[in-house]
């Protein structure tokens, strides 16, 4: 599978070079390799739209575009963030889309982001929230993680 992930990564990087969205369809085959190969281009900022549908064949399509620009970035809050820093970033790049992640009483900080960018320009596109499970000395400890997407409006 590594790869087919690799080759993967080879055919996505020649046509978004040509400035061109890179679309994969299928309702066969093994459909992992090409989500590890574009969950590569998310993390680089490429925008990544995954439609999964259910057919008539009793088998789920999966629909993989990757835009050619990058306008996305991701941020997992940390209890030592500079929130002014944070806000900064997204103020003066050319990002159309936010991803901030945060687990815990770091929540706090993401809505002082949200506080700021809801204010300027910007609208909440998804909200998540769910729940990280680690095990500390041999107890579970679960932290309410919410990760919320913004676009720049």
């Amino acid at each position: 599978m590594q790869t087919q992930k690799h080759e993967c990564i080879r055919q996505i990087s020649a046509i978004l070079e040509q400035n061109k969205p890179y679309v994969y369809k299928t309702i066969t085959g093994n459909k992992t390799f090409v989500l590890f190969a574009a969950d590569t281009f998310r993390r680089q900022g490429y925008e990544v739209c995954i439609d999964i549908q259910p057919t008539q064949f009793s088998q789920t399509s999966l629909t993989v575009i990757i835009h050619p620009l990058k306008t996305t970035i991701e941020f997992t809050l940390r209890r030592d963030d500079d929130i002014q820093n944070i806000i900064s970033k997204i103020q003066h790049a050319q990002y159309t889309t936010v991803s901030i992640r945060a687990c815990g009483t770091v929540i706090r900080s993401l809505f002082a982001i949200l506080d700021w960018s809801l204010h300027n320009g910007w609208y909440i596109d998804n909200t998540l929230m769910s729940t990280l499970t680690q095990h500390v000395d041999n107890t579970k400890q679960r932290n309410t993680t919410l990760h919320i997407t913004i676009k720049k409006g």
